[in-house]
C-alpha cells in the first residue's frame, strides 16, 4: 500500500491527517499502544506509532510462538519482544 493511500499531508505546513483507508488499517493498532490515529498530526508520529505496534505485536508473537520452532526462533531472535 502506498503511502499516499494513508494520509494527506498539507504541503504549506506538513501536517497530515490519516485518510479513512489509514484509519481503518491502524486505529485499532494504534489504540493497543496509546496512540490515538484521527488525532495524529505529523509523519514522525506515525513512524513512532508504527514502531510501537510492531514491538507490541511482536511481544505477542513471541508469548505465543518462541521456542516452539527453533527455525523460527532462529530467524526472528533480535526483533522486539522476542529475546
Amino acid at each position: 500500500m502506498k503511502a499516499r493511500q494513508l494520509y494527506i499531508q498539507d504541503p504549506s505546513s506538513n501536517r497530515i491527517r490519516l485518510t479513512q483507508t489509514g484509519l481503518d488499517k491502524y486505529t485499532a493498532r494504534f489504540a493497543r499502544v496509546g496512540y490515538q490515529a484521527s488525532e495524529i498530526r505529523t509523519i514522525t508520529v506515525v513512524k513512532e506509532a508504527i514502531d510501537a505496534s510492531f514491538d507490541h505485536e511482536m511481544a505477542k508473537l513471541a508469548s505465543t510462538a518462541r521456542g516452539s520452532n527453533t527455525d523460527l526462533d532462529e530467524v526472528l531472535s533480535g526483533l522486539p519482544g522476542w529475546d
